[in-house]
């Protein structure tokens, strides 16, 4: 399977439910989108075979358990395709690192931490200078404060199936005890295990289990259940535009992010402190479509947008919501 004018109708319904919700049960989608649990419960399974499924996994609210985001963008020199693969393996391999991904564009590479406070991070970036650096040319580092998780409005079979959730470094802070700590690790790669699974894991029972989900639920530290997947077997790429601003208020501000979230296919607008105000992702056709985008706001915004910059993503190594996150379970 290639791209989305291969995947039929049905296909394309339960991929916006388990986008929207990827725990409901295979008979919940089957009701939904007219087909019986088990004929949901193949396709499923032909679409995580044929890696259009990637995983699922769980949108945490790290930012109230005092985990702060970063990102550092690399522009590399001197570095062959087989360093590239090398430095992108030790990120994925590192504990504190959240999203790695090699681009084109801007950017070489881009790679999120997920780390207690600035030291923790300014610890981590030595370290990887004192390995890399006669491949780094250039590199930038933003701080995020605002990120959405939107659902695929191009997957949606009606209107009605829709979803944004935020977090923000402004959200109150809550404590956790060791096994709330275990039950994210666990789900945020592995959104559709089990109830029974994790307490087997956790050694509790499978009713603590619901009780401290709901709870976490409730305190909007689990934000949503959502479905990962391979941009391109879904017949798209994968775009991020860097903005500058000027003249910032947040009437104004606010205005920009209500209408970047109608856009279809914006998956993850996300406001940073750094080298610029304002990330924008995502997954288009085409790149005629993301030019288009970019014209359209700032034709529309043209007095917020002082500049812009952008990268498109070819390799996604690594996407783990939640600082060291269990691997997907098969």
């Amino acid at each position: 399977m290639n791209g989305a004018n291969l995947l039929n109708a049905k296909d394309r319904k339960v991929l916006a439910e388990l986008d929207f919700d990827a725990r409901q049960s295979n008979s919940q989608i089957g009701r939904k989108v007219g087909l019986s649990k088990e004929v949901v419960h193949y396709r499923i399974q032909k679409l995580l075979e044929e890696g259009v499924i990637l995983r699922f996994h769980t949108v945490v609210n790290y930012f109230k358990l005092g985990i702060v985001k970063f990102k550092l963008y690399l522009r590399l020199t001197n570095a062959s395709r087989k360093k590239v693969e090398e430095i992108a393996t030790y990120f994925y391999k590192h504990p504190a690192t959240e999203w790695v991904v090699i681009t084109t564009g801007r950017w070489d590479m881009i790679i999120g931490f997920l780390v207690r406070n600035v030291n923790e991070f300014d610890d981590e970036l030595r370290e990887v200078f004192h390995r890399f650096s006669p491949y780094i040319q250039e590199k930038s580092v933003t701080q995020t404060v605002y990120l959405a998780h939107q659902t695929r409005s191009f997957l949606k079979p009606q209107k009605s199936i829709s979803q944004v959730v935020y977090h923000t470094s402004k959200d109150k802070q809550e404590i956790i005890d060791g096994v709330d700590l275990e039950l994210l690790r666990l789900l945020a790669n592995n959104a559709r295990m089990p109830v029974v699974e994790f307490a087997g894991r956790l050694h509790v029972t499978p009713r603590i289990v619901q009780y401290r989900m709901k709870e976490l639920e409730r305190k909007k530290i689990i934000l949503a259940y959502k479905a990962h997947f391979d941009s391109k077997k879904i017949g798209r790429i994968f775009c991020k535009a860097y903005l500058n601003f000027s003249k910032i208020t947040q009437p104004v501000l606010d205005n920009f992010i209500e209408y970047v979230a109608a856009i279809p296919g914006a998956i993850w607008p996300q406001r940073v402190m750094g080298g610029w105000d304002f990330e924008l992702d995502f997954e288009l056709e085409n790149y005629d479509d993301f030019q288009g985008v970019l014209l359209e706001l700032k034709e529309m915004f043209s007095e917020l947008i002082k500049s812009q910059d952008f990268c498109i993503v070819s390799k996604e190594f690594k996407l783990d919501l939640f600082p060291r996150a269990v691997r997907e379970i098969k």
